[in-house]
């Protein structure tokens, strides 16, 4: 039997998180398709099974609904911020908060300023609450 070799990462081999996070970005833009995608299907018989999907309609389908979003959500997304974490940041309600990000409302000018802050310079927001 054949001995099986033991693989070891050196540290310039791991990338770092700042690496992980571009990657997972730019894969929910849609601007990066995945490697490997599944989907789960239900035989008739009541059994799952997990077949392969094609990455490139997943990589249009990830552009489509980023596309889709509002701008309040988009910008709370590249923050990595939850709703909650986010309206607190802003000062506003959590319903608030959800009601732009699902198109149901506009914000205000001042709210739109502070938003376009947030993305800017969130210490600056975060320094202001604390």
């Amino acid at each position: 039997m054949k001995a099986i070799p033991a693989t070891t990462k050196t540290a310039a081999s791991i990338p770092s998180a700042t690496t992980l996070k571009a990657k997972k970005n730019a894969l929910e833009r849609g601007e990066r398709a995945p490697c490997r995608v599944f989907r789960i299907e239900k035989k008739p018989d009541g059994s799952f099974s997990r077949v392969a999907a094609n990455s490139e309609t997943q990589c249009r389908k990830s552009a489509k609904a980023w596309e889709a979003k509002s701008e309040v959500a988009k910008v709370r997304h590249s923050l990595d911020l939850t709703q909650q974490a986010f309206a607190d940041l802003l000062g506003i309600g959590l319903s608030t908060l959800r009601s732009w990000e699902q198109k149901k409302r506009e914000p205000s000018g001042a709210a739109r300023m502070l938003i376009s802050i947030a993305l800017k310079h969130p210490e600056v927001l975060q320094e202001a609450v604390a």
